[in-house]
């Protein structure tokens, strides 16, 4: 019998967690449903609703009183058609960019960790400083760390930090360092030297990737790339962490590199087709 080591037993039971799912709440499923077809649709009769939406009409009656009960809905007299209200663009607005990318970034980097084995982080840029919003260590067999979700990272010493400052333009780079030279703190104190902030900069560009090596742990190297949103507005970075004494930033790239390009390209166009749908006008 063959005996998988702890490593692939933890992967396989990550695995196993990923497929797993609950038992669908009914009537919040239909009435998701109803919420969606009505985005589509803009003003519509209840039969209508009900067809787009693949939910009985009576189920659908039910919903859109309760939804209308709530102010989410509101119905028009000459001819009882209903449509969302501006409620729902209020739900929307409590989304932050960064939680937006940030759902859309997690199942890739949980796809690369699974390819790769080494951790992912996605981090961006807030308040000035770098924070880790997503992490794949728990999952990694290749990790020492767990809660990373929340840390900090340098923004000239980190290949995050590096990374994003990277894909930022000239006026967005001299803005953001303006911001966090008058914040304060160590980042203050890194950015102080604008010029060689701009050649760590240029640095990444030319090389195609940001690195680090033991900067932020003396132990751990990282490679690492920008995500652009599609205002071309930097959104955050991508990582790679691994161990120094396994191998250099350098083979590192050679070997992951691809891997990591893709994994960015799939959140970008993940946000740029989100972006589109956003933009339509409802009917």
């Amino acid at each position: 019998m063959q005996v998988c080591s702890l490593n692939e037993q933890k992967m396989i039971v990550m695995s196993e967690m990923d497929k797993a799912s609950y038992k669908d709440v009914r009537s919040l499923v239909r009435g998701l449903q109803v919420v969606e077809a009505l985005s589509e649709l803009g003003w519509a009769r209840i039969g209508q609703l009900s067809a787009a939406a693949g939910v009985e009409r009576s189920s659908t009656y039910r919903i859109v009183h309760t939804l209308e009960q709530l102010g989410y809905v509101t119905r028009r007299n000459e001819d009882s058609s209903i449509a969302l209200t501006t409620k729902f663009a209020y739900l929307a607005e409590g989304l932050r960019d960064d939680d937006i990318v940030a759902q859309f970034a997690w199942p890739n980097l949980f796809d690369l960790t699974r390819k790769l084995l080494w951790p992912c982080d996605f981090a961006s840029l807030q308040g000035g400083k770098v924070f880790i919003r997503l992490s794949t260590h728990k999952i990694s067999p290749m990790s020492i760390h767990r809660a990373m979700v929340g840390k900090e990272r340098s923004l000239t010493r980190s290949a995050l930090g590096r990374a994003i400052l990277s894909a930022m333009s000239a006026d967005e780079l001299e803005s953001s360092l303006a911001i966090i030279d008058r914040l304060g703190g160590a980042n203050a104190d890194e950015v102080r030297d604008r010029d060689a902030v701009r050649r760590i900069a240029e640095s990444v560009r030319e090389r195609g990737y940001a690195s680090a090596a033991g900067l932020t742990e003396s132990k751990i190297s990282a490679i690492a790339l920008p995500v652009v949103a599609p205002d071309r507005m930097v959104a955050g970075a991508i990582n790679v962490v691994f161990f120094r004494s396994v191998m250099t930033t350098e083979q590192a790239a050679e070997r992951y590199l691809a891997k990591l390009r893709g994994c960015v390209a799939r959140v970008e166009q993940a946000l740029a087709e989100w972006n589109d749908r956003r933009q339509i006008p409802a009917a």
